[in-house]
């Protein structure tokens, strides 16, 4: 029997949300899960200071490259001095993997960013001076690659100690939105800073962006790791053997190194693809490069909505395979159109298994070996030569077709190996 003036214990009004609690639509709802972790406070500090870093990074790339070339008009000079950052990658990231696991995470991160920052303003010292070389800009990415070396690994394996173990996901999801953001809209902002007041201008806004990710590092929290104490050799000999032994983050590893070595050179040889195949310019490049940054974007936020259990192993390997088969199409694209619209489903695919991989690596490792662990997977980035050399080579004897076909199928094997057989990865 209904209450006087009120609905009956059965009734819809009684199993109603309370007052001033509407009911928030599906979108709402993904949308508030998806961005879950910027509600912790500690996580929007790094998040900002990662945006603003790699802005900066990002339009040094693009100040760099043409600064080099208006220095020598050489290809070759600014293939060199862009591929200065991964030989200090390969040969450090293993030692700041275990100084990470060592030292106060923050002061790592902090003393990293003013190394860079002090470079940047040494460069564009030169530069207002008028005495800037191309070995000042070789040097510089050298030493930038170090710096990266050491940078990096605290910073991935800071992140989980900042969020806890339900948001990894979502917290190094974000991280990798963030720099698809910097990395579809900086370069842009770099180039029309350079072409309008020219280099020194370019490296004074890059200083400014360094400056503000030093800001927000200053107020994070100290983050130190509690953990037996060696020399730093046998930290990095406990690091391999505990990959060794931990065979879902093994795995997890050689997926982002087959990816690197398969995937990466073909996007770092769209110069060529775009100039041999179709006769368009830099701003052909640029265009592709824009539409892989906005698919990159697009897919980063789906990750971010995942949560544990929903099969983000199965989610990785698709997008491994989604990669393989976007550079299979792009090796047959008959027009530059279909080439640019290829190009939004190889940054779909690249956020989703760079995201996937690096957030599962972290959640499948303890907090004692992370920073080790990521310098691990940190090493992939200095491996990354060795693939675009061995690309280049066979586009330069066979055609550039046939290599980003050839790196494709690989690819494909690659990823339905992991689909087929390893349970282990798809159950994640």
């Amino acid at each position: 029997m209904k209450r006087p003036g009120g609905a009956g214990p059965g009734s819809r009004a009684s199993v109603a949300a309370p007052r001033g609690r509407a009911r928030r639509s599906p979108l709402a709802l993904y949308l508030s899960r998806t961005f879950e972790s910027l509600s912790v406070p500690e996580f929007r500090l790094v998040w900002l200071s990662m945006l603003l870093m790699m802005a900066g990074m990002n339009m040094q790339m693009v100040a760099r490259g043409v600064l080099t070339y208006d220095l020598s008009n050489s290809p070759f000079m600014v293939g060199l001095v862009g591929a200065g950052f991964a030989p200090p990658v390969l040969l450090f990231s293993l030692f700041g993997g275990a100084v990470a696991d060592r030292m106060d995470r923050k002061r790592i991160i902090l003393l990293a960013q003013i190394g860079m920052t002090l470079l940047t303003v040494v460069i564009a010292a030169f530069i207002h001076a008028g005495a800037v070389t191309i070995w000042h800009l070789f040097g510089a990415s050298l030493f930038q690659g170090t710096l990266f070396s050491f940078l990096m690994p605290a910073r991935q394996s800071m992140i989980p100690r900042l969020v806890g173990d339900r948001l990894i996901s979502n917290a190094l999801a974000l991280n990798a939105m963030g720099m698809s953001m910097m990395t579809l809209l900086a370069p842009g902002v770099g180039g029309v800073i350079y072409g309008a007041w020219g280099p020194a201008a370019a490296y004074d806004a890059i200083v400014l962006f360094n400056l503000g990710a030093l800001v927000f590092t200053w107020l994070l929290p100290s983050v130190v790791v509690a953990g037996v104490r060696r020399d730093v050799l046998s930290d990095i000999r406990d690091g391999f053997r505990y990959v060794w032994r931990n065979r879902t983050v093994m795995a997890l590893l050689m997926i982002a190194l087959g990816t690197t070595m398969l995937a990466m050179p073909a996007r770092n040889l769209l110069p060529v693809y775009v100039e041999d195949l179709f006769e368009r310019g830099p701003e052909a490049v640029g265009l592709m490069l824009s539409v892989f940054g906005g698919g990159a974007l697009v897919g980063s936020i789906f990750i971010a909505g995942l949560r544990s259990g929903a099969r983000r192993g199965l989610y990785l390997v698709l997008a491994t395979l989604l990669s393989g088969l976007s550079i299979v199409l792009l090796s047959v694209a008959p027009t530059y159109g279909v080439a640019v619209a290829v190009m939004l489903f190889m940054g779909l695919a690249d956020v989703g298994r760079r995201a996937l991989n690096n957030a599962l690596v972290m959640e499948q490792t303890d907090d004692e070996h992370r920073g080790r662990v990521s310098g691990i997977w940190m090493m992939n980035f200095g491996l990354m030569p060795i693939g675009t050399l061995s690309f280049a080579g066979v586009a330069q004897a066979w055609g550039i077709r046939l290599a980003a076909g050839g790196a494709g199928v690989l690819l494909v094997a690659f990823a339905m190996w992991f689909l087929l057989v390893s349970r282990r990865v798809r159950s994640l």
